[in-house]
């Protein structure tokens, strides 16, 4: 029912409590997870004045380092599993959507860690996600994350 579940990552320690969720419903049903992360690096600092020379490089060196860190958590979260892995471009709930599109994903797993005022003023990835998103969404609730 599930061959592809789409876990995005947000480099957080609530990815690793939503993980147990990735995992069991991997194993369930053989599924094969797609970790994906998106950064949106250019437009938050070229609005704010930085050269697009140094926001280009600013923007290298992040995808360096985002790539490293999710590479070290599937290898020492996931190695059991089949993985595949994305490093997005973009707003996170945008490319999150795209990516389950593209990449026919059967299911979303993801957390949702932002409440009061913090969700007022960024906004929720997870609501977007849920919003727009053509395939089912399972979406670990704040309480849980913070147990």
């Amino acid at each position: 029912m599930f061959k592809k579940i789409l876990f995005p990552l947000d480099l957080t320690k609530n990815m690793y409590r939503v993980l147990p969720y990735v995992t069991k419903m991997a194993e369930k049903f053989g599924s094969e997870i797609h970790c994906v992360h998106s950064l949106h690096v250019s437009s938050y600092y070229g609005n704010i004045g930085m050269g697009a020379a140094y926001v280009g490089e600013f923007e290298v060196n992040a995808f360096q380092e985002v790539k490293i860190r999710v590479e070290k958590f599937i290898s020492e979260n996931l190695k059991e599993q089949k993985v595949q892995m994305a490093i997005l471009n973009g707003r996170p709930g945008n490319k999150i959507v795209d990516y389950a599109q593209e990449n026919d994903i059967d299911l979303i797993i993801m957390g949702h860690s932002t409440t009061g005022i913090e969700r007022v003023v960024i906004g929720s990835v997870a609501a977007h996600v849920v919003k727009y998103s053509p395939v089912p969404v399972l979406v670990v609730s704040p309480e849980v994350l913070n147990e």
